[in-house]
């Protein structure tokens, strides 16, 4: 069977159906403290990777499950080593740029430092990363892709994961206008996490990198205290932050182009002989 024709295996509707009926009681029992200073709802993050698992053993048994597991290290789709660089410096990339509009409009900012409890964090970062990646880009994706295209599928998985963090940033303290240019930004992040999908062999290790330093990169900041269980600092600002993904966004669609995100406009083509 082809890539396509196992895609369409994939019933969407019953990955979300079981995906909200697992988040259920995450949603309501939030706030239980699972460890010391772990909430419940930390565990939240496992939820896409936890449905895509049952789905795939459904629809093929330990083998199914197994390979979807399996993309967690398919490092070697990243046939093309350049693409670490988007991978890796996206994000410090915009929060520099974040960093320039605050200190531009007299807002201070603090000097990053890299405490020893770093590593740790990555890890763990690491993981969540992959417990939202295995099912959202390992599950999901692809099927809608196949539908909709690179981007339309990038548009509406991104408004959808956005709208599963809501309840995480309601309790924050936050005002409504953080929270819905906080929700924007999410949402088109997962455009240029799709860009790096599918120029790396559609690589779930990729994605799982990138999202991990779409997380850790705010953690070099000391903690805005007045936002509740976020870790964002003070200049933080989901408005020039959801501006600057758009645009991102914008100049990759316009780039590779909105089917596949893979037909680099200034490629060198080899004319037939």
């Amino acid at each position: 069977m082809n890539a396509t024709g196992a895609h369409q295996r994939r019933s969407l509707v019953a990955f979300f159906i079981l995906f909200l009926v697992l988040g259920a009681p995450i949603v309501v029992f939030a706030n239980v403290q699972v460890f010391p200073n772990v909430p419940l709802f930390t565990f939240g993050a496992l939820l896409p990777a936890t449905t895509a698992v049952i789905l795939s053993y459904r629809e093929n048994r330990s083998a199914g499950a197994m390979e979807l597991l399996r993309r967690s290290i398919d490092f070697k789709r990243v046939t093309s080593r350049l693409w670490y660089l988007p991978i890796l410096l996206t994000w410090p990339f915009l929060v520099s740029l974040q960093c320039g509009f605050a200190f531009l409009s007299g807002l201070p900012v603090s000097s990053p430092h890299v405490s020893g409890w770093m590593p740790l964090a990555i890890a763990i970062s690491m993981i969540a990363a992959l417990g939202e990646e295995l099912g959202w880009m390992g599950y999901v994706f692809e099927p809608m892709q196949d539908r909709l295209g690179a981007l339309g599928a990038s548009l509406l998985l991104g408004v959808m994961w956005a709208s599963v963090h809501i309840p995480y940033f309601l309790p924050s303290g936050a005002s409504l206008s953080w929270i819905s240019w906080q929700l924007v930004y999410v949402a088109a992040t997962r455009v240029i996490f799709a860009w790096v999908f599918d120029n790396t062999g559609k690589s779930v290790f990729a994605v799982a990198v990138m999202h991990t330093m779409f997380n850790t990169v705010w953690l070099l900041f000391p903690r805005d205290a007045n936002l509740v269980g976020l870790s964002v600092p003070s200049f933080y600002n989901p408005r020039s932050l959801a501006l600057s993904t758009i645009g991102m966004a914008a100049v990759v669609t316009f780039l590779w182009g909105p089917k596949t995100f893979t037909r680099y406009r200034y490629a060198r083509r080899v004319s037939p002989s």
